[in-house]
């Protein structure tokens, strides 16, 4: 292990259950955890930043941010950073060493395993209202400096929180400030989503105009464009704010989405209807789900071009077929069905669709509705 740990002994009237940003804490549920890599800490070393990193191995993002933290622990622990990665919210202890074996120097920190409903989820995630992942604790002299996503915590302010003092001071501000406008961003977007399904265009428009205030950069401000433009009806901007999407890494999602809303705007012209086609043809080229192909047959059939439908069609098929689409579990059978329907010059209905999912794949969602995740 590349971290040896002094001792500093907290006194005992400290809280237990207080770990938000500003309470003082012990390390003392961290020693009743079971440990795969590393030891506890018995007690937190004065001046040292401990970042406790909360993260499973079904978590992508918590898989995707690792590198990240075992660079910064990689530069730093010589420098008084520790990093402790608590593995929460799930069951299976050799599980969760196999990966961390896998990962071997790429997760060379301490790493410690709770299993769900244990020590560390009681005394420290259920106090501190988290209740998504990853997430990290950031203690220094007992006390929690913040708790924050581990992508926010870059070089900079692990610098300045070893250095304390007003660097301290300043980038405590900095991500306090920068958390605060993200809440206020997820409201505002979340106000939008709820006025677009009353089909609230005024609403829409205010909660679009406060997000844009709040971050101007965010990237899912395009994607509301879009949808504002279709709600107001204006389809030569709502096209224009399409083509637009190309470099946005939600892209996928978003011409997906309106691609299947499509049946619910009759008002939508032929124009609009066929740069949503040909936006989504264009998005799969580089590959996607079955779902998406199936949609993009759908829309390509009622545009009169059957034989690139029934291609977008064969491809559903293929892609349940591939190592991809087998890890999901997503059957092949009802995408065949749909497929063979349309050489025969039929097109399902969803409801046929879904029956066929159903007698496949009793516990899925209705295939009209699904709508795949990005990556």
């Amino acid at each position: 292990m590349k971290t040896t740990y002094a001792s500093l002994f907290l006194a005992a009237s400290l809280p237990a259950l207080a770990q938000k940003a500003g309470d003082q804490v012990t390390p003392e549920a961290l020693g009743k955890l079971e440990w795969v890599q590393g030891t506890a800490p018995t007690a937190w070393e004065p001046g040292k930043v401990y970042v406790l990193e909360c993260w499973a191995t079904w978590c992508g993002p918590c898989i995707a941010a690792i590198p990240h933290v075992d660079e910064l622990y990689d530069k730093y622990q010589e420098k008084g950073l520790r990093v402790i990665g608590v593995n929460v919210w799930e069951d299976g202890k050799d599980k969760v060493a196999d990966f961390v074996k896998t990962k071997g120097d790429g997760m060379s920190y301490p790493v410690a395993y709770t299993g769900k409903g244990g020590v560390f989820e009681t005394e420290w995630l259920k106090p501190a209202g988290v209740r998504g992942i990853p997430h990290a604790f950031v203690v220094k002299d007992g006390k929690v400096l913040l708790t924050t996503h581990p992508m926010q915590l870059s070089e900079a302010v692990i610098e300045a929180l070893l250095a304390g003092g007003d660097a301290e001071t300043k980038a405590l501000d900095g991500i306090k400030e920068a958390q605060r406008k993200q809440e206020e961003s997820g409201k505002a977007t979340q106000a939008f989503r709820q006025a677009a399904a009353k089909k609230d265009v005024p609403a829409m428009e205010a909660a679009f105009a406060d997000l844009k205030k709040l971050d101007p950069e965010s990237r899912s401000l395009p994607l509301l464009e879009l949808d504002l433009l279709i709600g107001k009806g204006e389809w030569t901007a709502a096209e224009s704010a399409l083509a637009k999407l190309s470099d946005n890494p939600m892209a996928g999602m978003a011409v997906t989405t309106t691609a299947q809303k499509l049946k619910q705007l009759p008002d939508a012209p032929e124009s609009f209807r066929k740069a949503v086609t040909t936006s989504l043809a264009k998005q799969l080229e580089k590959g996607g789900h079955a779902v998406q192909f199936q949609t993009l047959a759908k829309l390509q059939w009622e545009l009169g071009d059957k034989d690139a439908a029934k291609a977008s069609a064969k491809r559903a098929v293929e892609w349940t077929k591939s190592p991809q689409g087998s890890k999901t579990g997503i059957p092949t059978a009802p995408f065949e069905k749909f497929s063979e329907a349309l050489e025969k010059g039929e097109m399902p209905s969803d409801e046929e669709m879904n029956g066929w999912l159903r007698e496949a794949m009793p516990n899925a969602r209705p295939a009209a509705k699904v709508v795949p995740k990005e990556g």
